[in-house]
């Protein structure tokens, strides 16, 4: 199973976490899953008190960041951990992904 998680608000990060947290304990099947941020929630790449839960789940999850949503939060992409990548546009990314068979999710 591939699944597409969107997040665009920053209020939004505890929740997407606990539901990846839910995604990966549940799961009985193989899965792959990517977690597109985009819109301020791009902010959440650079929060401390959630970089050591992301960094947790990057075992599990593809961490992607919009560069457009970036450079109008001000946000440079050395700022970013390791583990994210990053993406021209996070709505073109998402198209991506649908087209290749990920089920959206948005929390």
């Amino acid at each position: 199973m591939k699944v597409l998680f969107h997040i665009d608000e920053s209020v939004m990060w505890d929740l997407t976490i606990r539901n990846l947290n839910n995604f990966i304990k549940d799961i009985d099947e193989d899965f792959s899953i990517a977690l597109v941020a985009n819109g301020d929630a791009v902010n959440g790449y650079i929060d401390e008190k959630l970089l050591d839960q992301m960094r947790a789940l990057s075992k599990h999850v593809t961490f992607i960041s919009c560069l457009n949503s970036m450079k109008k939060e001000h946000i440079e992409s050395e700022a970013l951990p390791e583990f994210v990548k990053i993406v021209p546009s996070g709505v073109v990314e998402i198209a991506k992904l649908e087209e290749k068979g990920f089920h959206y999710i948005k929390p």
